[in-house]
């Protein structure tokens, strides 16, 4: 689940900000304060009502020791998840909302929308992701052009 979030907003979430009824989730801890409503996608639903495994109240991630996790709970967490999916790299909560921009770019979604689920305040700093999905289709057309090369030698 991270569509997006701020490693403290994702951290400050309680079980009553979720409303599956609606699909949507509260973000009441945003950036200076501002609060926001992301979207729940299908496959969100069911894994949270299985994570709650019947609490109804309280905050929404836990410890081992069953109190609010922290942000170095998190990072852990992300961390070994990375691990066991086998990405090479460092993970780190932040590069999940920086691939969550990126990936939405990618998939045609328009800034303002994009700058609307990740709590930005200024549609500038959305557009800082753009440069992320330029190099791609800059890399895109060099491997094209590479294989004509080879195809035409």
């Amino acid at each position: 689940m991270y569509g997006g979030l701020r490693s403290n907003e994702l951290r400050c979430l309680n079980i009553e900000d979720l409303d599956f009824e609606e699909g949507s989730i509260l973000i009441r801890h945003g950036k200076r304060g501002r609060q926001r409503i992301v979207t729940m996608n299908s496959e969100l639903k069911p894994a949270l009502r299985a994570h709650l495994n019947g609490r109804r109240t309280g905050a929404l991630f836990l410890s081992q020791r069953q109190r609010r996790i922290t942000n170095r709970g998190l990072r852990y967490v992300v961390k070994r998840w990375g691990e066991r999916a086998g990405i090479q790299k460092r993970i780190h909560p932040h590069a999940l909302r920086h691939t969550f921009a990126v990936l939405m770019l990618e998939g045609a979604v328009d800034l303002k929308t994009i700058q609307d689920l990740m709590g930005h305040e200024s549609i500038k700093t959305t557009a800082i992701y753009l440069h992320c999905t330029t190099q791609r289709k800059r890399w895109a057309v060099e491997q094209i052009c590479l294989r004509a090369n080879r195809d035409d030698g």
